[in-house]
């Protein structure tokens, strides 16, 4: 399973297994890109939900606007703050 950001404006999308680390996530994007402006954390699930909590959202780096955070396997604490917004 993977969790993916996804612009509805531009069509800009990041997917990553959420378990991913932070390394592995920011040599993928330096690598392939986009370049997402991420929280600190262990994992990407991490890295989302620390953007999330300090942030409120996380910005498309193509267009600016908020993008969609999608996946089944994002941990329970990280959907209710979601559904919150």
């Amino acid at each position: 399973m993977q969790i993916e950001l996804y612009c509805d404006c531009c069509a800009c999308r990041f997917a990553a297994p959420p378990e991913a680390s932070a390394d592995e996530v920011t040599d993928r994007m330096f690598e392939t890109g986009p370049w997402y402006s991420l929280g600190d954390g262990e994992t990407f699930e991490d890295m989302i939900f620390t953007s999330l909590t300090e942030a409120g959202h996380i910005y498309c780096p193509e267009c600016g606007d908020p993008v969609a955070v999608s996946e089944e396997s994002l941990g329970r604490v990280a959907m209710a703050m979601l559904s919150e917004m």
